[in-house]
């Protein structure tokens, strides 16, 4: 009886499910089997990075790494961080920086809801079962104007060369807005929407970062009383 070979381990399954993760929901990258291969072959050639499909298609199943150049060119095609493609790591907050950031993202919340209800809508927030606002990073509804809508609300991280932080699962639900604390007890909010933040914005897993100088491409929120 013949004995059948052992399948080939793959010795780097983590950098191809990475890759895979960069590609979902990247605009101009073309579903799998419908020419995917190709166009990563003539987008790593304009970064002067000349490769066969079949190199390519081994990168994504994981069976090898691409060397430093093609990297760099891999992740600026895609739009995310090097170091999280190669390695899986991506920077992070300390803690004291993420409570921080988690305190003062719900106290923009709170702002933009005492705004709509100034502006005489009905804000509320999701209760703790709401599958949608979960799937969706909601974390504000309101009434304006007999206008139903899902915000998400993301407060801008750091002053100077500040960003934006916008989860990917925000995309199909949710109108995100972009709150600039200022001195003064005074805020500027922006309506950050989706076709400009693909523009203007880098990609990062699971985010977009839209740094506080792509403002000026965005809609400026002056009040809640009208429709958006």
């Amino acid at each position: 009886m013949k004995k059948e070979k052992p399948l080939k381990e793959i010795a780097h399954p983590e950098f191809g499910r990475r890759l895979e993760q960069a590609c979902d929901g990247h605009p101009d990258v073309p579903p799998l089997n419908f020419g995917r291969l190709g166009w990563f072959v003539e987008q790593l050639a304009m970064h002067d990075v000349h490769v066969a499909n079949e190199t390519v298609r081994k990168w994504f199943a994981g069976e090898t790494l691409p060397r430093r150049q093609p990297q760099h060119a891999l992740a600026q095609i895609l739009k995310v961080d090097e170091g999280w493609l190669v390695t899986g790591k991506s920077p992070e907050f300390s803690e004291t920086q993420r409570k921080n950031h988690n305190v003062v993202a719900g106290g923009a919340v709170n702002v933009v809801a005492g705004f709509i209800q100034i502006g005489g809508g009905h804000p509320s927030f999701p209760e703790d079962g709401d599958e949608l606002a979960k799937a969706s990073k909601i974390n504000l509804y309101a009434i304006i104007r007999g206008a139903h809508y899902r915000f998400h609300v993301s407060a801008l991280i750091g002053e100077r060369g500040g960003y934006f932080v916008v989860p990917h699962e925000a995309s199909a639900n949710a109108i995100v807005l972009g709150v600039i604390p200022l001195p003064n007890f005074q805020v500027s909010i922006y309506e950050l929407d989706w076709a400009t933040i693909e523009k203007v914005g880098s990609r990062k897993p699971g985010a977009y970062e839209v740094r506080l100088a792509d403002t000026a491409h965005f809609k400026a929120i002056t009040s809640f009383a009208e429709r958006l």
